[in-house]
């Protein structure tokens, strides 16, 4: 997920976006336990697990393309 050259800035984005994205996930898999007796809760389980596992993933819009516009 990091890279050696990476500077304290472009780390807290990385960690900021695997953070947002693992809060997101679990609060997904939580509804989706919650909800666990409707028929799609099911949905809401996977697209939380989704999240969790792209949350270790290292962003690279801002980060390695350097955000050109």
């Amino acid at each position: 997920m990091f890279k050696k050259s990476d500077t304290k800035d472009i780390r807290w984005i990385i960690w900021l976006s695997s953070g947002l994205r693992w809060l997101l996930g679990l609060l997904f898999m939580a509804l989706g336990f919650i909800y666990r007796k409707e028929e799609d809760a099911w949905f809401l389980m996977i697209f939380g697990l989704v999240l969790i596992v792209t949350g270790f993933i290292r962003p690279r819009r801002y980060v390695d393309d350097s955000c050109k516009p």
